[in-house]
């Protein structure tokens, strides 16, 4: 038990911090501060989506070991 409580901890906090550098990443974007190139744009938006991809599926990962917690609590009891 003790180790899912930290694995559910672990991803979550890198899903966090995952999504806070898609959003720094995302007002980069928006921000207009001189010419950027296309390669730039693309490179930038391609991190976005592949870092909210993985908060989101660290997410699930998450809500399927919390599942998998309160199974393994319910059976002690």
């Amino acid at each position: 038990m003790k180790q899912l409580r930290q694995k559910i901890d672990d991803y979550t906090r890198f899903a966090q911090v995952l999504l806070a550098l898609s959003t720094i990443l995302m007002t980069g974007l928006l921000i207009p501060n001189g010419d950027k190139e296309a390669l730039q744009l693309y490179v930038m938006m391609g991190a976005i989506i592949l870092f909210l991809l993985v908060a989101f599926g660290l997410f699930y990962q998450v809500k399927k070991l919390r599942e998998q917690l309160d199974e393994v609590e319910e059976t002690l009891r």
